[in-house]
């Protein structure tokens, strides 16, 4: 009520919001479909404005069900055009979930998402085989994920033809930059971040060990030892920081391992 009541503001001074309210006959549709009649009165999933559902397939909670655990077509100021769910397959959600808007997700295979999962704003996802997203890993704006090469080809001396699919599986805890391209057969280690941007993935990388931080196409390792920060409170008080002090390059805190793991840690989206 709210955000209806500011959204409210904002058009009567001519202002545009960031944010889009949920497409209730859209929500309605997609919960009843999944879940019968229970989903007139639970809403696992919210369906925002300026987005097109051309397929609602399988949708599958692997949790305890409560509303907007799957937010789909999140607008924010980065999100340009519609959301597209185009999905013939199967999508395994197994705790909150949020795809940003403009997002374009083309499934006919498996998408198993194991919760805390941000998808960044007018992405592209093209499942033919499978994609398994870890548990808290997200993945920046403008990305590209796509587990085919849609197309086959034949050596013309063997007449050998390869299968042209290969399964995408995404450790817990990455954090992949804006305009990041995964491509089929890429598996990721658990704390992975990938530079931004044009990175580019397309192999297993899990002997790497954690922490480890790729950029570059093809992604190569460029710095170890890093971990991103999610304690937004603790992250304001470094951009204050930074803003008071604008001759410094560097910000130490002083705490020990366990400090680093909390500092570290994402408890909501």
């Amino acid at each position: 009520m709210i955000k209806y009541l500011k959204n409210l503001t904002k058009f009567f001074l001519g202002m545009s919001p960031i944010d889009r309210p949920i497409h209730l006959y859209k929500t309605l549709i997609v919960n009843t479909k999944i879940l019968g009649i229970k989903g007139f009165y639970c809403w696992p999933v919210y369906i925002y404005r300026n987005t097109k559902i051309y397929s609602i397939g399988e949708i599958i909670f692997t949790c305890p069900l409560k509303n907007g655990i799957l937010k789909i077509g999140k607008y924010d100021s980065k999100s340009q055009g519609y959301t597209k769910l185009i999905n013939y397959g199967k999508i395994v959600v197994g705790d909150t979930v949020i795809i940003a808007g403009a997002t374009i997700i083309e499934n006919m295979g498996i998408i198993i998402f194991k919760g805390k999962n941000f998808i960044g704003d007018g992405s592209f996802y093209f499942i033919r085989n499978k994609l398994i997203v870890g548990e808290n890993s997200r993945i920046g704006f403008h990305s590209f994920v796509m587990d085919s090469d849609d197309h086959f080809t034949i050596n013309i001396k063997t007449k050998l033809i390869q299968r042209n699919t290969k399964q995408i599986i995404i450790g817990n805890n990455n954090w992949f930059g804006n305009t990041t391209y995964i491509k089929k057969g890429t598996v990721t280690p658990d704390y992975l971040i990938v530079a931004s941007p044009n990175a580019l993935l397309l192999k297993d990388y899990t002997d790497l060990p954690k922490y480890t931080v790729l950029g570059g196409a093809p992604a190569k390792v460029i710095s170890s030892g890093i971990r991103r920060i999610y304690d937004k409170y603790v992250e304001s008080e470094i951009y204050d920081f930074f803003k008071q002090n604008p001759t410094m390059d560097e910000y130490i805190i002083e705490i020990d391992d366990k400090g680093v793991d909390n500092l570290c840690t994402s408890s909501e989206l």
